[in-house]
């Protein structure tokens, strides 16, 4: 199994996740509590409840 197929079967197109903690992004800020919805990219990419878009890295983000 490729790490994009474990991904998407822990994260399927539609996940909604909630940012636990401010995202110190100078092009994407974001505060805890908002929510990011997953997209089908084939990486953990979506839309967040507040506006924009982002891709997640693994671990970091």
């Amino acid at each position: 199994m490729t790490d994009i197929e474990r991904y998407r079967g822990l994260y399927p197109k539609g996940s909604r996740l909630e940012l636990l903690s401010d995202l110190d992004d100078p092009y994407t800020p974001k505060l805890a509590g908002d929510i990011f919805t997953v997209d089908d990219a084939g990486i953990i990419h979506g839309s967040w409840a507040s506006g924009g878009s982002l891709s997640l890295i693994i671990g970091v983000d």
